[in-house]
């Protein structure tokens, strides 16, 4: 029967929350059993940008995150908190969804939370090695938790069925890519060995420090190699004013503040060295990209540690510390791997072994399994059986 299934998506904060939610979407849009999918987020946060722009209707929150320290904001908070969860409340009353997804971050409390009051089935994802706070408190409740990290299954708890599904990624990270093509419209060699340095959307300061103390000499020794740097836009004219003229006007040098596809990017290199986010893994993952990771030392529980010590446990990414981070260990570093072809070789192939690119239809193929039983359970209630 199609037009049955009613799907809330929530998560946000962060982009390892929203594009999940995002590539479930993906798979949810144009299909015939699906009549309709609300994003439901926090007010002016990056996720109601990102939601819009995939096309989806959104409806914004006024809520935030749990104050970590003990002050009168507390008090406050726990009043936002309520008045979240009754507005959500109202907002799936108005949409009647048959299964609420939540993907992590504060924003998806009071919909999933809602949802719970209201006798809507629930399932959550949880997209990182160390489960988030949220994800750990309402997963108890959940028909699913669906895990993108294996190391997440001892950390989490739930009446529901757990799976471990991998973590949802856009269809653009699986597209087949010939390296010519790309590296001509990035403006590349391709013939030259190429390393990403990306420290996200917002770039990474740590990152872009230690390139630029590395890379005249990278350039130098290594001829053969060429770099490609996503610094972040509030990043970009320090690091120009950082680098020598000539350094910067390098044509093996290739600095952005941002793209808008990274997936380009991880098509034409041969390595990067990134944070270790979630769905930066899953993406490094679905396109074997090989890895130097540098977690993020301030993420929530360490998760990023936990999420690339788990991939370089599958010898497929090697971490360096923040701690460690400088210019002469990042340049080690690099050159190691890059004049290894073998191990970059089996680092590729292992990094594929850990894709899971079936992962956001796979999720998608469960909630419909979920709302069916609800659709099916309401069904038969209002036909006085059961």
């Amino acid at each position: 029967m199609s037009g049955r299934h009613r799907i809330v998506l929530t998560g946000g904060g962060t982009g390892g929350h929203i594009y999940p939610a995002l590539s479930v979407a993906e798979q949810l849009k144009g299909d015939p059993e699906v009549e309709a999918i609300l994003y439901i987020g926090a007010k002016n946060h990056p996720e109601e940008k990102l939601a819009r722009a995939a096309g989806l209707d959104f409806a914004g929150l006024q809520v935030s995150g749990l104050p970590r320290k003990l002050s009168p904001r507390l008090l406050t908070w726990g009043f936002e908190l309520s008045a979240a969860v009754m507005n959500a409340k109202a907002l799936l009353k108005q949409f009647k969804p048959t299964v609420v997804l939540g993907t992590g971050g504060y924003a998806s409390a009071p919909p999933l939370m809602a949802a719970n009051m209201l006798g809507v089935p629930t399932a959550v994802h949880e997209p990182d090695a160390h489960p988030g706070l949220v994800n750990r408190l309402l997963s108890r409740k959940a028909a699913l938790v669906s895990l993108g990290m294996q190391g997440a299954a001892t950390r989490i708890k739930t009446g529901g069925r757990v799976v471990f599904n991998g973590n949802p990624v856009r269809m653009s990270f699986m597209e087949e890519r010939k390296r010519d093509a790309v590296s001509a419209v990035l403006g590349l060699r391709a013939d030259l060995k190429t390393v990403l340095v990306t420290g996200g959307s917002q770039g990474a300061k740590a990152l872009n420090d230690a390139v630029a103390g590395c890379l005249s000499r990278l350039l130098d020794v290594e001829p053969h190699l060429q770099v490609v740097h996503q610094c972040g836009e509030k990043n970009l004219n320090d690091l120009k004013e950082q680098l020598p003229p000539g350094l910067f006007q390098s044509p093996r040098y290739h600095l952005r503040a941002y793209f808008d596809d990274l997936s380009m990017a991880y098509a034409s290199c041969d390595l990067a060295v990134t944070r270790a986010g979630a769905m930066t893994v899953a993406e490094l993952a679905v396109s074997g990209t090989p890895a130097i990771f540098v977690p993020y030392p301030y993420a929530a529980q360490d998760h990023q540690t936990h999420n690339a010590r788990y991939i370089e446990s599958q010898k497929a990414a090697v971490v360096l510390m923040q701690e460690n981070l400088s210019a002469e260990s990042l340049y080690e570093q690099i050159v190691a791997l890059l004049c290894d072809d073998a191990r970059l070789a089996e680092m590729r192939k292992r990094m594929r072994d850990l894709a899971k690119p079936d992962a956001a239809k796979v999720l998608a193929m469960q909630l419909k399994e979920i709302s069916a039983l609800y659709v099916g359970a309401k069904s038969l209630h209002a036909a006085g059986i059961g």
